[in-house]
């Protein structure tokens, strides 16, 4: 049977708007929605479609891959103007730089309730057409919760919408609240997690799981109880808690922590293709665009988002201390020398080496500041996603992950909302467990006993900015820990002989907390007659 590949469902320019009779297969070939759901088969291509409507990590940006983190003050955009107008504080409900997340998520959304609107009616010949029928009800209940969430993340609350709109219908519903629409994904999630899988074979792999669905709950669930979104509640912080241990008892997801070298470990999560450390991952295919995307110029790169200082400054030295502790072993003169090894792994410095290529970010190098290529801003260019065997200019690529979702993070996630909702770390010695896990791996020491709760979240909160870096986090773990405000960027520029620096600010982002969420695209409210906008804008 001709396995159908969707090209377009009801596309419009706004969320809920007037729709097609028709989906567009290829050139004069049309099929009708009663054609789509007549077999198993075009159904599970339907959900194909919906999934290439979910974004990728690393592809939030304009001009290649640029992550949304460039707009946080982990990583500045090197040519990416959209971003570089959002950090100035370019943007507003007309004008929005990073796109309109918004209809893009309902556009996918709409796709997903069609599918469990129909779904019911299609045919079904054996076992295992049921079985698929099943499974792509979940597939469906996870992917709306995802759009959904992405939506939470950028905008707040939304209407919450779980069945089809009919055409020309004027839409009436307003805003639900924070706690109605985290309670919706919620529940789709658990029960979507009741009916898939813990994994797939190769043929399949992708496909949402049963610890997809846990992991994006537990994210959920902490950013639910984090400071942006409620006042202080164990009770909500318990529940993120419990979200992130369903994840780990479920016992198919490990560190990635198989070599003696604790920055190759580390490094390699984003190069080994599909390794046990990963929940779930969007295929990029096989190729050479993260090397592209970062390398720096000197060896035919973009270096299209770029470490800030700030971020260099958070990596401890391999002893586990603070640069700023006087016992720490900092040597200022040599500000890259004994560092922990995530910092090795993540950033390419000034004498970095990369196969037979020494990084030449320095006064008058190909690699340094206001250098004559697209050049770091910074002083520095991102080694995380890069697999530094790759030449740009022979040889093969290698298959590209972006990755959502990993064990890693829901350690993090566990001993976060465990400590908020705990007077102590002393009353979850789980929370010690699984920071120290993350820091074993990384090659650092464990973090000290005694902790107060107040020291425990600093250590937190440190771990998660040096772990899951360029990962789509800090951007929002920013916001929902009401910790924004007017950031300086800061660089290191190295003199011609690349002795001596200049800390230097070459930024100043600001920041109100209208800012907290971002201004629903007019628009949207153009149409969205009941929906009323962000506070502020």
């Amino acid at each position: 049977m001709k396995n159908y590949i969707i090209i377009a469902l009801l596309l419009s320019t706004i969320s809920f708007s007037s729709c097609k009779k028709y989906l567009d297969l290829a050139p004069n070939e049309n099929i009708t929605e009663d054609q789509v759901f007549s077999t198993v088969i075009q159904s599970e291509s339907f959900v194909n479609n919906i999934y290439s409507v979910l974004p990728t990590v690393q592809t939030r940006g304009g001009d290649g891959f640029t992550s949304i983190d460039c707009l946080s003050d982990e990583a500045a955009p090197t040519f990416w103007n959209n971003g570089m107008a959002f950090n100035r504080g370019g943007y507003s409900q007309s004008s929005n730089p990073i796109g309109n997340i918004w209809a893009n998520s309902y556009r996918g959304i709409r796709k997903a309730n069609i599918l469990l609107e129909r779904l019911p009616g299609v045919p079904t010949t054996s076992n295992d057409e049921i079985q698929t029928k099943t499974r792509l009800r979940g597939e469906a209940l996870f992917c709306r919760a995802f759009l959904y969430f992405d939506i939470l993340k950028f905008y707040g609350a939304f209407p919450i919408v779980d069945k089809r709109v009919p055409i020309n219908d004027p839409f009436q519903q307003k805003r639900n609240s924070y706690d109605e629409c985290v309670a919706f994904m919620v529940k789709d999630l658990d029960e979507a997690a009741g009916i898939l899988p813990l994994s797939y074979s190769a043929g399949l792999l992708g496909r949402a799981t049963k610890g997809m669905c846990l992991a994006l709950k537990s994210r959920l669930l902490l950013y639910a109880a984090s400071p942006l979104n409620t006042s202080d509640n164990p009770a909500k912080w318990q529940q993120a808690a419990n979200a992130a241990k369903a994840v780990i008892d479920l016992n198919q997801y490990t560190l990635y922590n198989v070599k003696s070298n604790k920055s190759d470990n580390y490094k390699d999560v984003f190069n080994v293709y599909a390794n046990s450390e990963i929940i779930w991952f969007r295929d990029l295919g096989n190729n050479k665009n993260f090397e592209q995307a970062f390398y720096p110029p000197g060896m035919s790169g973009w270096a299209n988002a770029v470490p800030t200082q700030n971020l260099v400054d958070e990596y401890q030295m391999a002893n586990g201390k603070d640069i700023s502790d006087p016992s720490s072993g900092y040597d200022p003169a040599h500000p890259y020398l004994n560092r922990e090894p995530r910092f090795y792994a993540t950033i390419w410095y000034n004498g970095s080496v990369i196969r037979d290529y020494t990084v030449a970010a320095k006064t008058g190098g190909l690699d340094g500041i206001n250098g004559a290529n697209v050049n770091t801003t910074t002083g520095y260019y991102t080694a995380k996603f890069c697999d530094g065997s790759v030449s740009l200019t022979s040889g093969a690529g290698r298959q590209i992950m972006s990755i959502w979702f990993r064990i890693g993070e829901m350690y993090l996630n566990y001993a976060e909302a465990a400590n908020e909702a705990n007077s102590s770390p002393v009353a979850d010695p789980r929370i010690y467990t699984y920071m120290n896990l993350i820091r074993s791996r990384a090659g650092l020491p464990n973090l000290n006993e005694g902790l107060t709760k107040q020291q425990m979240r600093v250590a937190i909160r440190r771990e998660r900015r040096v772990e899951l870096c360029f990962e789509e986090h800090r951007f929002f773990d920013d916001r929902r820990w009401k910790l924004t405000s007017s950031s300086p960027i800061f660089a290191f520029r190295w003199d011609a002989a690349g002795a001596t620096y200049t800390r230097e600010q070459v930024e100043n982002r600001p920041f109100d907390q209208k800012m907290w969420y971002m201004p629903i695209p007019q628009t949207e409210l153009d149409i969205l007659r009941n929906v009323t906008q962000n506070p502020g804008w």
